[in-house]
């Protein structure tokens, strides 16, 4: 059996400075111990499916997709990567992916029918399909059961209006000091997080002809919605409670709700295990909405090696490679067939995530990549230096106009 080789990224360049590697260079990101020890299962398996394929596992611990860029630029990208949903269009649209659709074509086994349809077409630009979606996470609502139950409150908000009259039954003085330590919601000065509002009220941030849509009325009338709950103390933000993000908040009951994915599971499994919680859809606006993410796998032109990092995509992203990879429950399948051989849908807590694929958005932004940094500077402004709302998003919405696509 071959060996799974890790080789960090300060030894890429000078492997890509010799001959021609005769072996498909595998490259992603690890976000923890428990990310990398999957990973390295599911290429073991995938090893005893293919033992004529050789490959090296090349991952990239920090600043993956300036370092991705870079090794695009200078001809020395890997064979295959990860590329994450909301920078793709960009790459789709330089056209330095390889087009997959002649492989699909002639794989009998890849089963292209079987992805969930919001992620089959998840990574298809001008007609073609550029990637396959290794899983996917979306936004749902925690809620901390103890503080509910201490509030009077059985189950979670359904709605805007019960999101902000719960978030304000269940902010506190505990301790008698004069000040809230306890608050009903935690909230990111972040755009993403900003987002599943503005399409529950009919907004987007651009829409899929590339108009930008952040400076229209429902996207004004949504932000100000998620800005009463912090501008009336009945949410907090990380950056007040010293905490690095939502989930540490959460973790500690300095609040009683919060979105995140299932990334976040495992985080409170590990540091709050007593910690009594649920989980629910989104509370709804006008309609339901949330965003979902995923990461594709896919092949640059440049590689030689395209047949054998098909081979690997095919079962990684395959119904095989994406049961092992979506069993623990780190990250939710994108094909139907493994969400029920996997349990999902019995499963209380992942059923959750399961049925927002019905009606889960892409976080798939058609501009160049700037526009991110341009949205969380209008978001900080708005957040910390108390900036109009109305006025800041059509001043944002003018700026990001200078990053769409053709």
């Amino acid at each position: 059996m071959k060996h799974v080789f890790l080789i960090p990224f300060c030894t890429l360049l000078l492997l890509s400075c010799t001959k021609q590697a005769d072996y498909v260079r595998f490259t992603s990101w690890q976000s923890s111990p428990t990310e990398e020890r999957i990973i390295r299962q599911t290429l073991t398996d995938f090893e005893k499916e293919h033992p004529d394929v050789a490959y090296q596992f090349q991952p990239i611990p920090g600043n993956y997709p300036e370092k991705i860029q870079l090794m695009l630029g200078t001809g020395k990208a890997p064979d295959l990567f990860w590329l994450k949903g909301d920078t793709a269009p960009a790459y789709m649209d330089f056209e330095v992916l390889e087009p997959l659709d002649p492989f699909v074509s002639i794989d009998q086994n890849f089963d292209e029918a079987d992805f969930f349809p919001v992620f089959r077409d998840a990574f298809r630009h001008k007609g073609k399909n550029y990637g396959y979606a290794k899983d996917f996470n979306a936004y749902v609502l925690f809620y901390n059961k103890k503080l509910f139950a201490e509030a009077g409150l059985i189950g979670p908000p359904k709605n805007w209006e019960e999101l902000y009259d719960f978030s304000k039954r269940l902010t506190k003085d505990t301790d008698g000091d004069g000040k809230n330590d306890q608050f009903g919601f935690v909230i990111e000065p972040s755009i993403d997080i900003a987002l599943p509002f503005a399409l529950q009220n009919g907004g987007e941030l651009v829409a899929e002809d590339g108009t930008v849509r952040v400076g229209e009325p429902e996207f004004i009338e949504a932000l100000n919605f998620f800005m009463s709950l912090y501008r009336d103390g009945v949410s907090t933000i990380p950056a007040d409670q010293g905490a690095a993000w939502m989930g540490d908040v959460f973790s500690r009951e300095q609040c009683a709700m919060t979105i995140s994915g299932s990334w976040l599971i495992p985080y409170l499994r590990d540091n709050s295990p007593d910690l009594e919680y649920g989980v629910s859809e989104l509370p709804q606006g006008k309609k339901r909405g949330t965003l979902a993410f995923t990461v594709a796998m896919v092949i640059p032109k440049q590689s030689n090696h395209k047949k054998e990092a098909w081979t690997m995509l095919s079962y990684l992203a395959g119904k095989e490679g994406m049961k092992t990879w979506t069993n623990s429950g780190i990250a939710l399948p994108t094909r139907k067939s493994v969400a029920l051989s996997n349990g999902f849908y019995e499963d209380s807590v992942l059923n959750t995530f399961m049925q927002s694929v019905e009606y889960a958005k892409l976080y798939k932004i058609n501009m160049k990549e700037r526009w991110y940094d341009e949205s969380q500077a209008a978001m900080q402004g708005i957040f910390y230096k108390n900036k109009d709302i109305e006025k800041t998003l059509k001043e944002l919405g003018k700026t990001l106009e200078k990053y769409t696509l053709d």
